[in-house]
């Protein structure tokens, strides 16, 4: 008898399920993320529109050309042109062209760059007179804005080789011209209405007329100012508004840098009165070489009617290795050192 050999089952086919799902999965998270991309981008588009109409209410001067979000699928990217923004008080500014950029990702961090420059519009002087625009230009000029949905944000300003040309010369803007501006506020880790801010000015060049300009007699300078902004909600262009709320700066500490003169100053706190004048008690520090009233009296901390009689405070000259020290008291709208009125104090517009 022959034996019948056994029957070998067919091979089990493999499945295809390892080779589909991933696939089947990549095509459901990509089909979702685009659902997400576009929507938030049209959340933006909505949104900015709402944000014009309720500026436009409250008596702003409002305008863009038309847009859409670009950017698909990783970015949120913006390109605006002809941007207007003017407050009631006639200043604001105006950018022939605005990128904003943000990730996907992280969309409460926004990038800014105006790659063409813009207008600032400076609104009237103490005079009421129109004080005209600055037209800025350099090779970057950037904003950063984080913490959309906080309170207080976050704000970044960086500037590479700008100039300041004014529409009106008769009204000069402080700075012509800056190889690198910095500028930062940040709120305070306390959740009080609070920031800290810092602003830093490097290789710049002043206008002859301004203050810096006095002082820099046509030398660049180095610039610093860095302190907490106490009711930093109140503060949008309205002195007076912030003062009645109790607005001040704190913890204020100030250099420059021009030439062979350095100054430093320290204060607790500086207050502005009804009149907008500084308020509260500053600490100044000259060194260099010459004459300190050279650099008081243009600073306009003393005025000159009161040079014979503040000498006795400051002396007649100061050398590299012995600066001047003054203590000032900005109060009734005067500069004090000690008993003695030395000038009218600081008026801030």
């Amino acid at each position: 008898m022959t034996d019948v050999p056994a029957l070998t089952p067919p091979p089990k086919k493999h499945s295809r399920l390892g080779l589909f799902l991933p696939i089947g999965l990549f095509l459901i998270g990509a089909l979702l993320w685009s659902g997400y991309w576009f929507y938030t981008a049209h959340q933006i588009e909505t949104r900015l529109a709402e944000q014009v109409k309720t500026l436009t209410s409250k008596g702003y001067q409002v305008a863009h050309s038309p847009f859409r979000v670009e950017g698909y699928p990783f970015r949120m990217f913006l390109q605006l042109k002809d941007v207007r923004l003017i407050a009631p008080n006639g200043k604001g500014l105006a950018v022939p062209a605005l990128e904003a950029e943000a990730s996907a990702f992280a969309l409460d961090n926004w990038m800014f760059v105006a790659t063409k420059g813009l207008t600032l519009y400076r609104g009237q002087g103490a005079d009421q007179s129109d004080l005209g625009q600055v037209a800025v230009t350099g090779d970057a000029l950037r904003v950063s804005v984080s913490g959309w949905t906080q309170p207080l944000q976050t704000i970044g300003l960086e500037g590479l080789n700008a100039t300041f040309t004014p529409s009106k010369p008769e009204h000069p803007f402080v700075l012509q011209s800056a190889q690198r501006l910095e500028g930062r506020v940040t709120p305070t880790k306390d959740g009080v209405d609070t920031v800290d801010f810092i602003w830093r000015a490097s290789g710049a060049q002043a206008h002859p007329q301004s203050l810096l300009g006095r002082l820099g007699q046509g030398q660049n300078f180095d610039m610093a100012f860095q302190g907490q902004m106490a009711q930093a909600s109140k503060f949008r262009g309205d002195l007076n508004g912030w003062r009645e709320a109790g607005g001040a700066v704190r913890q204020v500490q100030a250099s420059l840098h021009v030439g062979e003169l350095e100054v430093f100053g320290r204060s607790e706190a500086l207050l502005l009165d009804p009149n907008l004048a500084l308020s509260g008690p500053l600490g100044l520090e000259v060194k260099g070489t010459g004459d300190p009233f050279a650099f008081l009296l243009g600073a306009g901390l003393i005025s000159a009617e009161y040079e014979p009689l503040a000498r006795a405070f400051v002396g007649t000259k100061m050398t590299a290795d012995k600066p001047v020290k003054l203590d000032f008291v900005f109060r009734e709208g005067g500069a004090y050192v000690g008993p003695l009125r030395v000038a009218a104090a600081p008026v801030i517009r």
